[in-house]
């Protein structure tokens, strides 16, 4: 374990929260962290294949999840979708 340094009025507000879900401020910081770092990972991920630095193949595996739900992120992320034919059959070898 790893001990990090909080500003004051980002503990206070984490305390609140924690306190209204009924979870200890640690495990709450611990979990919003998590969360937030995944957010981050998943918009870097959709911005290098908005940008075409990756492929939608690697985009999936960078997330570790399979092409069609990444193919729902992108969609949702409302990123054009240009993914002709040939790419779909080498990215499924």
């Amino acid at each position: 374990m790893k001990v990090i340094r909080v500003e004051s009025d980002i503990y206070k507000k984490a305390e609140k929260a924690s306190k209204a879900q009924g979870v200890k401020t640690n495990d709450f910081i611990a979990r919003a962290l998590k969360q937030g770092l995944e957010a981050l990972n998943e918009k870097n991920v959709l911005d290098l294949y908005r940008t075409r630095k990756i492929t939608l193949q690697r985009a999936a595996e960078m997330l570790a999840i399979d092409i069609w739900e990444m193919i729902e992120r992108v969609k949702k992320a409302e990123i054009h979708l240009d993914y002709t034919m040939e790419e779909l059959a080498e990215d499924l070898r």
